[in-house]
């Protein structure tokens, strides 16, 4: 059980991102911390994490946005929720925080962008249903099998939870697509089991995916020798590291191992076709996979848009990166 605690935000509410599939709209943490406690989490490696056990819920989120976007000459298109966090954590403090910051920012005429590997709850549902074509979002979904999804995102939702999810925001009008990421090679991207989540999916009339691997940073390794009792297991999600690439995410801070290319370009064409059999598309993330493509992994829809210019999107005079009201 996490401890939870409120704090006070340093700087403003809505703030920009280097990733590349999101430096183009605000974006709004939460929390410093998650109850997802997932294996895999970049965020362990950031000098504000707080501890696998410790969720920092910010202060007055919801009423600092809203005042941010009442202040701004030109309203952003869409806001993203949220970077370095989860906004639907099993945290009552937390999904509060979350639904008051997500009203005010539909209210004001703002669109909401988000991912979760969480359990979407019914008022949020119908939040959703009452502000249709403003909000898009993704459910992280790797895997169906609980045993393995209970290992590497101790604290998410149940596979079969966020697969609900799918299908309640579907119905609701929200345009939801999978994001299978990250993918452990050798185990998540057999056929077997990528099928089965694309097969979840579509029966849910969800017809896109997002997907990429797992990229290796010191603090993901160490927490997945840290966490992970099955010697097999740890191996087959560490061994093909072996032989990976070094290099910096898209944008982003610090650098770490990806897969070599040649084997994630395999597994990126066969994955595809997995997913065409289907009638669905694929997407792939440029930001962890620049030395394959520049596409991007539609984190954000309305950054992926090519007919939105980028000025439209973060409307200030500053570029993103800089320092910002």
């Amino acid at each position: 059980m996490a401890t939870v605690c409120y704090t006070e935000r340093r700087g403003a509410v809505l703030t920009p991102s280097a990733l590349g599939c999101l430096a183009a709209v605000p974006t709004v943490n939460v929390s410093a911390g998650c109850a997802h406690r997932c294996l895999y989490c970049y965020a362990q490696g950031y000098s504000q994490y707080p501890g696998e056990n410790t969720v920092l819920v910010y202060r007055d989120t919801a009423a600092r946005a809203t005042e941010e976007l009442r202040r701004k000459r030109r309203r952003p298109l869409a806001v993203y929720f949220c970077p370095s966090c989860d906004p639907f954590q099993p945290v009552e403090e937390v999904l509060d925080m979350t639904y008051e910051t997500m009203r005010g920012v539909l209210e004001a005429g703002v669109a909401i962008e988000f991912v979760t590997k969480g359990q979407v709850p019914a008022r949020f549902i119908d939040l959703f249903a009452r502000h249709v074509g403003q909000v898009s979002g993704q459910v992280g979904i790797t895997t169906l099998e609980a045993g393995l999804a209970a290992t590497l995102e101790p604290g998410a939702a149940e596979p079969a939870a966020r697969v609900a999810s799918l299908g309640a925001l579907s119905r609701a009008g929200v345009h939801v697509s999978v994001r299978a990421d990250p993918l452990v090679h050798g185990v998540m991207d057999t056929e077997e089991s990528f099928a089965a989540v694309l097969a979840a999916a579509q029966a849910r009339s969800v017809r896109e995916v997002a997907a990429s691997f797992l990229f290796l940073r010191p603090a993901i390794a160490a927490a997945l020798r840290r966490h992970i009792a099955d010697a097999t297991l740890l191996d087959q999600v560490l061994t093909p590291y072996r032989q990976g690439v070094r290099f910096r995410l898209r944008g982003g801070q610090g650098s770490g191992l990806a897969l070599p290319e040649a084997v994630r370009r395999e597994a990126f064409a066969r994955l595809r076709k997995i997913a065409e059999k289907r009638g669905m598309t694929l997407h792939v993330c440029g930001c962890k996979n620049p030395d394959l493509t520049d596409e991007s992994c539609h984190i954000s829809r309305t950054a992926g848009s090519e007919r939105l210019d980028r000025e439209l999107l973060w409307p200030e005079e500053k570029a993103p990166g800089q320092k910002t009201d």
